[in-house]
């Protein structure tokens, strides 16, 4: 690099082309050498016989090009890069800034901002912070992304203290959204306290920091403190009233929830769906009725709220007119409303109905697959639900835990052992779905039903302990059911012991004794 540094560039080739052996450190040097000199040509040609390369050598061009205002060919190759660092997303950057590019800076800055939310979605802090740290004045979008990010995944002191947050108090304008985005990670964490700290020391809150912190309060079940903060706000908007009312409907305070509805200065759809859902009766249909006699449009929650609450009071008259109604207003194409639409008619009895409405859906998803499942599932049709799950996967769909919970349910109403096994290793093993406590207890009631009570007892052993309980129960009810005794007395042991006052248990076990005419253990549990 000496050579270089002082224009002897021909000295510096002759040094290079005269060396035995060559890593890709000196190969870097060449190119920064040429670079440096303003021969960009031949840095090119470097660039190119070079047998392997690493960040530093694509990084060294491309500042190179963007230095000297050919920003097109630096675009090139950063588009090529296999792996952008800081020094590279800096350099394009600056390229685009130094030649009057700001729309093209400003572009790049967005795809800055999707890596970085990327990045924090897959839990790679590091990369998304590196990309961070290129950025010479943040933007507030890109501060947030950053901060939101590090709030998700716990890291709320590095969001609040970190150089990130400095960086961005110390180049923005202050608006109060980098201070939101804190408040709501610590919200997201369950420290609603830290998260107060934080929106005390915010020096000009704006609605949305009022309205965070107070919907803070909220899920958290302190009505009284949202209140509070609702008398204080100097200008409130609808979310700030929404918010209230879903403190009281969350609490079920429907009178107070009333009496705030009715006081509203305006309303929109969320505050009708929030009042609504407070409801679970006739008095739900009722509200309906009076939203849609009103100037609101009934939207994708609306109706499934109604439709879900027909299939609660098995009120199919009114089902039937809603379903209707969905047609009437566009929804009829709808995977939620429609799947809705499939579990009602399947709690009213009417499988054909479930079907054809589940066959007129022209762009299925998972929850419209899994509702017609759950339905055969429901019904004993267990062959029904099997072909279905099979055509869900042929067509491209990827099953979920409650897919596989309704598979696996048919299954054991059926006794389909075989099914059953196969369907639970294919759960793990095609679809890396770790089973949950009810898919443990699905598979222990299989085996029971089909007479494997010990081997059933033996698949409960192995089940991680923290999702053992429901299993040991359903065991101990086939348990019964066989009039094994001995198996049962343990099973009901190992249940005793994580709830040693659960009498339901001493009820089932003494109904075995009971039935087995073992009348002096009965007596015994009976004092017991």
């Amino acid at each position: 690099m000496a050579h270089f540094r002082a224009g002897r560039v021909g000295a510096a080739r002759r040094v290079f082309d005269e060396m035995r052996e060559r890593n890709v450190f000196t190969w870097n040097c060449m190119i920064s050498g040429l670079v440096r000199n303003g021969m960009l040509a031949d840095a090119r040609g470097v660039f190119n016989a070079m047998p392997s390369r690493n960040s530093v050598s694509w990084a060294a061009l491309l500042t190179g090009y963007a230095r000297r205002g050919r920003v097109a060919e630096a675009r090139e190759l950063f588009d090529r890069m296999p792996d952008r660092n800081v020094v590279s997303w800096n350099a394009m950057i600056s390229g685009y800034l130094r030649n009057g590019m700001v729309d093209r800076a400003r572009e790049l800055f967005d795809v800055m901002l999707t890596m970085i939310s990327g990045y924090m979605k897959r839990k790679r802090v590091r990369e998304a912070r590196e990309i961070f740290d290129c950025v010479p004045l943040p933007p507030t979008s890109v501060c947030n992304a950053l901060l939101s990010g590090y709030a998700e995944h716990g890291y709320l002191k590095d969001a609040e203290t970190g150089p990130c947050f400095l960086e961005c108090n110390d180049h923005r304008i202050h608006t109060g959204w980098d201070d939101a985005a804190i408040v709501r990670g610590y919200l997201q964490n369950g420290d609603v306290d830290a998260a107060w700290k934080v929106f005390q020391d915010i020096p000009d809150r704006d609605v949305l920091a009022w309205n965070t912190m107070m919907g803070g309060f909220v899920v958290s079940e302190r009505l009284d403190d949202a209140l509070r903060l609702f008398a204080d706000m100097p200008d409130r908007d609808l979310v700030s009233w929404n918010t209230i009312l879903q403190g009281y409907v969350q609490q079920g305070d429907m009178e107070s929830a009333t009496t705030w509805f009715r006081r509203m200065p305006e309303k929109d759809g969320t505050s009708w769906n929030t009042f609504i859902s407070g409801y679970k009766g006739e008095g739900a249909l009722s509200l309906l009725s009076e939203m849609t006699r009103g100037r609101y449009r009934p939207d994708q929650a609306t109706w499934s709220m109604a439709i879900s609450i027909c299939a609660s009071l098995a009120a199919l008259g009114c089902g039937r007119m809603v379903h209707v109604c969905t047609i009437k207003t566009g929804f009829e194409h709808d995977a939620l409303v429609m799947s809705s639409l499939i579990s009602m008619y399947s709690k009213c009895g009417l499988i054909t109905e479930a079907s054809q409405v589940f066959d007129l859906i022209v762009q299925r998803d998972t929850v419209t697959w899994n509702a017609m499942i759950a339905t055969y599932a429901y019904h004993g049709l267990a062959a029904e639900a099997l072909t279905l799950f099979d055509r869900m996967t042929k067509d491209g769909f990827s099953p979920d835990h409650a897919t596989f919970l309704s598979v696996l349910s048919a299954c054991a109403h059926k006794g389909y052992l075989y099914e059953g096994c196969h369907y639970f290793r294919s759960m793990q093993q095609h679809w890396n779905l770790i089973p949950r406590s009810d898919h443990y207890s699905c598979m222990v009631d299989l085996l029971g039903r089909s007479g494997f009570v010990h081997q059933a007892y033996n698949f409960t052993r192995k089940i991680p302990s923290n999702l053992q309980i429901n299993a040991w129960e359903t065991l101990f009810s086939s348990c019964n059911a066989h009039g094994d005794i001995q198996l049962g007395e343990l099973v009901a042991k190992n249940v005793l012991q994580s709830r040693p006052s659960d009498g339901g248990m001493y009820t089932l076990l003494s109904n075995i004794y009971a039935a087995k005419g073992c009348g002096a253990v009965l007596l015994v549990l009976e004092v017991s």
